[in-house]
């Protein structure tokens, strides 16, 4: 059965403005893409090139005779290695307490049927719209007596409602079925929490965890508001020093001989360290992150 002529024509030119939509988003793409690349790739080529080259020409696109020694002086003379540690113990402890408040309040919200579920729910959600502000939070901290402790800055960012609502979406997905099988079966509610209803919710952790992290580990509001003490900064807060004091960080690196400290080069190497752990360990949570994007935002 032949296909009428005018039938053809509209199905080609169907075709050909689909190609031209997709071709249009390729091109936004790459465009956003270079807007974000390009930036960074500057910032990785300053962190390898030499005041000499800098002065000569500073915009290279890869160094004649690129070096280390900017990161070799962005350690030695300021506190980044220390900061390091710090974030690490910030975002490590501060990831795993806010999983474990977001996992156990969203499962029991998930649960229905019981009194006071909707008034607890909307409180939480009310948060996400009006904040108690910054003053009235700074009085809690001082008042609890944690004011110049790390803990305060593991507190400060401790509950996110929206990554709750993630994760009890994800809850209200799974089928009910295996819960009650487990119960006929004898499992009391943690065991049933843990060992079979976390083991389901490998690509809603992994996206929440993965925003907690990154929360955690670019956090320098409420470091900035609560340490007192520079040797218990962050890395973002003390890359902050380095960018505000960047005349002066030359003046604290031992010198080399036939080397001149570069104090541009340090600014781009302390940016391109800070960046780098939460960039490593996006490849090993990414299989996970768009499938629990989507499940999470989509209630059942």
């Amino acid at each position: 059965m032949s296909v009428p002529m005018h039938a053809r024509a509209k199905s080609e030119n169907r075709i050909r403005r689909v190609e031209l939509f997709d071709v249009i988003n390729v091109i936004v793409l790459i465009l956003l893409a270079l807007l974000v690349l390009i930036p960074f790739w500057f910032t990785i080529v300053r962190s390898l090139l030499t005041q000499q080259e800098f002065t000569m020409n500073s915009a290279v696109v890869w160094p004649k005779a690129p070096t280390l020694g900017n990161y070799r002086d962005i350690f030695l003379g300021t506190g980044l290695m220390r900061s390091f540690f710090n974030s690490l113990f910030y975002t490590v402890s501060g990831t795993i307490f806010s999983m474990f408040l977001a996992t156990t309040l969203a499962y029991g919200l998930s649960k229905k049927g019981y009194p006071g579920r909707a008034l607890f729910q909307n409180m939480i959600i009310f948060t996400m719209y009006f904040g108690g502000g910054v003053v009235p939070f700074f009085l809690l901290i001082r008042s609890l007596g944690l004011y110049g402790s790390r803990w305060s800055t593991v507190i400060s960012l401790a509950f996110n409602a929206f990554n709750m609502i993630i994760l009890r979406n994800f809850f209200e997905s799974l089928p009910a079925d295996l819960e009650e099988a487990a119960m006929l079966d004898g499992a009391s509610p943690p065991r049933i929490f843990v060992q079979i209803v976390l083991p389901l919710m490998k690509p809603a952790l992994a996206t929440v965890t993965l925003y907690f992290m990154v929360d955690r580990w670019n956090e320098w509001f409420y470091s900035n508001l609560f340490l007192t003490d520079y040797k218990k900064w962050p890395m973002q807060l003390e890359l902050r020093q380095i960018l505000w004091t960047s005349a002066s960080l030359s003046d604290e690196v031992p010198l080399e001989i036939g080397r001149k400290t570069y104090a541009e080069g340090m600014k781009a190497a302390a940016v391109i360290v800070t960046l780098l752990p939460i960039m490593c360990v996006y490849p090993f949570l990414q299989r996970y992150f768009a499938k629990g994007v989507m499940i999470g935002a989509i209630k059942s």
